[in-house]
């Protein structure tokens, strides 16, 4: 059976996933990575991590391997590429982590060499803006190198449907939907405030994250700032800078709508009692990115009871919008965002009801343990 060849005990066969990782940086990919493998052989199949960077990445994980790699070079190096041909008969499939990386590219020729099944997670780098950045650069890319690259996966694990949409332009193969996680047992009780949600009381925002105005729907979420002088409203704006022009341009907007009151921008936070204190201070946490995986700081301030304020784009509007977790903005434009805080300020009296039922609910819909039993059925599926 193919299922107990997967098992630790006893079994022969195991899920290798290979991925840019390190386990000392703040990143929403590489935490999905490393919950992924983690619950995977907590929950009693083989699963090995290999990781690849330029620096070796210090953990104590039993099932990681290290290997030194430039991502942005298309040859495997010698010691991996020997690892996987050793390894051949004993891995069920390789699941592959980003795209439009060169190295990637070498790999997976690699592994379709060795008659590997292969998979990968794009980690929501396939989507409607893909060519927004660096446009000629990615269209010769996906021309000489990506197409092909699609065609050679056997399947796909999937965050939302603008990931499905592009890559079925390019592969008809099968693609998975994956939520992700937050790690249980780490929030023992919820810090939301329910003395704060008066009718008279400021309505306070956060959002924490990278400051990449495009990206994360920054741009649109200042101007529908400017649209709201009238209602008693603040927004804070916590993260590492994008780049010296984003973060430029975000100041002068700011100051050219007459928002510096009003929206304030504060440098990135890393400690989890640094971030608790930022929940327990403000009602709100917004997330209304133009495209995402499936941001796992969203999943983050649901655990602590806050209630949110998502887009589309972030893949988790239908499960807000199910089960009562906050709110949705219906179009992602300044004037849709404008309308969807206007709301939430008119309706301040669902905050607690919003966040009870993020505090309580989120560790069975984002549960880790039932993401990775779903990620080995689907694996065995393809086996």
């Amino acid at each position: 059976m193919v299922a107990e060849s997967l098992k630790k005990t006893g079994g022969t066969k195991k899920i290798v996933i290979i991925a840019n990782f390190a386990t000392d940086r703040v990143n929403g990919a590489y935490n999905v990575i490393e919950n992924i493998a983690a619950y995977t052989n907590k929950l009693g199949y083989n699963c090995e991590l290999w990781g690849l960077s330029t620096e070796l990445d210090q953990n104590n994980y039993p099932f990681y391997v290290h290997f030194k790699a430039n991502l942005l070079h298309f040859s495997v190096p010698e010691d991996l590429k020997n690892k996987l041909i050793a390894d051949r008969n004993s891995i069920i499939c390789v699941n592959l982590h980003s795209v439009f990386t060169p190295i990637n590219i070498g790999l997976s020729k690699l592994v379709k060499a060795l008659n590997i099944t292969l998979c990968v997670t794009p980690q929501g780098g396939y989507h409607d803006y893909t060519f927004k950045r660096s446009y000629l650069k990615k269209k010769i890319f996906l021309f000489l190198y990506e197409k092909a690259y699609l065609k050679r996966m056997d399947y796909f694990f999937i965050h939302g449907r603008q990931e499905e949409n592009f890559i079925k332009k390019y592969s008809p193969k099968s693609c998975y939907a994956l939520l992700n996680g937050f790690p249980e047992g780490k929030i023992k009780s919820s810090i939301y405030d329910q003395e704060r949600t008066g009718p008279d009381q400021k309505l306070r925002l956060l959002f924490m994250g990278r400051l990449d105005p495009l990206h994360k729907g920054l741009d649109l979420l200042i101007k529908s700032m400017g649209q709201l002088k009238e209602v008693n409203v603040e927004l804070t704006l916590i993260g590492p800078l994008f780049t010296n022009e984003g973060q430029n341009y975000l100041y002068d907007l700011i100051k050219s709508l007459n928002l510096t009151k009003t929206v304030i921008i504060k440098a990135a936070v890393y400690k989890q009692e640094e971030k608790e204190a930022l929940y327990a201070s403000h009602h709100v946490f917004l997330h209304i990115s133009r495209w995402e995986g499936m941001p796992t700081g969203v999943i983050e301030a649901l655990s602590y009871g806050m209630p949110v304020l998502v887009s589309e784009g972030t893949n988790l509007g239908d499960i807000v919008k199910k089960e009562q977790l906050g709110w949705i903005i219906d179009e992602l434009t300044q004037s849709g965002i404008a309308a969807a805080i206007n709301n939430i300020y008119k309706n301040k009296d669902r905050l607690n009801e919003f966040s009870e039922n993020a505090y309580n609910k989120t560790p069975q819909i984002f549960d880790w343990n039932k993401i990775a039993q779903q990620y080995v059925e689907y694996v065995l599926l393809n086996a």
